[in-house]
């Protein structure tokens, strides 16, 4: 993103969201979670890395982080290790908060 342009807190989470949704749908090598009814998803997925995203994207990874960590247990569960962020899994839209 060039650095002259500004995109709001919220345009960047419904990116991030969005982008994240589907890598992490299509990195799943065992089921498809959008055939697949979200109670019989297995418990071990395929986790998509923020740097992944924000390749995607096209976002700073900082800001994709910024994002992913104000959508942790909103749409998706995040997790940290060693320094990276990753999309464990997604939380299904009729999922009640």
């Amino acid at each position: 993103m060039a650095p002259d342009e500004t995109i709001d807190e919220s345009t960047i989470d419904d990116m991030v969201g969005e982008s994240a949704l589907q890598l992490w749908a299509a990195a799943q090598t065992d089921f498809d979670p959008f055939q697949l009814p979200s109670p019989e998803w297995p418990e071990t997925t395929v986790p998509v890395r923020d740097v992944d995203i924000a390749i995607d994207t096209g976002l700073d990874e900082d800001d994709v982080r910024a994002a992913l960590g104000r959508l942790d247990g909103v749409k998706l569960v995040v997790g940290r290790e060693a320094g990276n962020v990753s999309v464990l899994r997604a939380i299904p839209e009729d999922t009640p908060l």
